[in-house]
């Protein structure tokens, strides 16, 4: 029996939206409305609306938008972003990053370098934030977050916290295999000591690489395909090209037939 939303207004403020459009919260401005949109204020608000819902709505976690198509259909559930309280990056040792669910791959990229921190460079060329990135195990030139990650913390649907360790999530390509029960709230990550001059090269020469295959000043959602991992060797994009090959020859033998 899914509960009364109306009546949860009152206690989150203007946190809780009903019956909003969330065509502006994603990168290409489409998509139609949900039931229920709830930005969380911290973590002591989170616990306290996902246990008044009680797990009686489908839930979806909304980050960036940058990845996310959204369809015209009402989500019959409610939408959850987490707000600026998740946005924090902090140095917790001397290579170890903590940084909120909410804070973008590109900032975190950016802090690993002001202290001096490799093995964060290819961040600067993912759009997104780090929550998105974890849940599809997010990645480019040949480095993902499954290499960087230390552990997650998380709270369940029921409102409980939880800390996961990397040993026990089993990462594969663009998929770390997460419960969808699971609501990212910070991560920790492991660099290695580099000179930040060199970083710093590293990283505009990814982001020169990248513009030279993807168009870079528009928003996009990165790579449209998946790269074949168990079916080929080879990148999607070059398959893609050979089939590309192969129709325009068909396609110019039709038309040469229909001249004859």
């Amino acid at each position: 029996m899914k509960i009364d939303l109306k009546e949860l207004i009152s206690e989150f403020n203007n946190n809780l939206k009903l019956d909003y459009d969330l065509k502006k919260r994603n990168w290409f401005n489409i998509g139609g409305k949900t039931k229920a949109f709830y930005k969380a204020g911290d973590l002591k608000e989170l616990i306290k609306f996902l246990k008044k819902i009680e797990d009686k709505e489908k839930v979806f976690i909304l980050g960036a938008g940058s990845n996310t198509l959204i369809s015209d259909n009402k989500f019959d559930g409610v939408v959850i972003k987490l707000t600026q309280n998740f946005n924090n990056i902090s140095l917790h040792s001397e290579e170890i990053i903590v940084a909120g669910s909410a804070v973008t791959d590109k900032s975190l990229s950016e802090f690993a370098m002001e202290n001096s921190l490799g093995g964060f460079e290819f961040l600067s060329c993912i759009p997104g934030t780090i929550g998105g990135g974890i849940k599809m195990n997010a990645g480019c030139f040949r480095r993902e977050f499954k290499d960087i990650l230390v552990s997650i913390q998380a709270v369940n649907k029921s409102g409980q916290v939880i800390t996961i360790p990397v040993k026990d999530i089993n990462f594969k390509y663009r998929d770390s295999g997460l419960s969808e029960d699971l609501i990212f709230l910070s991560a920790s990550f492991k660099g290695f000591k580099k000179d930040k001059s060199i970083i710093e090269n590293e990283i505009r020469l990814l982001k020169e690489k990248k513009e030279q295959t993807q168009p870079t000043k528009i928003r996009t959602s990165g790579s449209t395909f998946k790269n074949p991992i168990d079916q080929s060797d080879k990148k999607v994009w070059a398959i893609n090209k050979r089939f590309c090959a192969i129709r325009n020859i068909i396609w110019r033998c039709i038309n040469f037939s229909k001249t004859l």
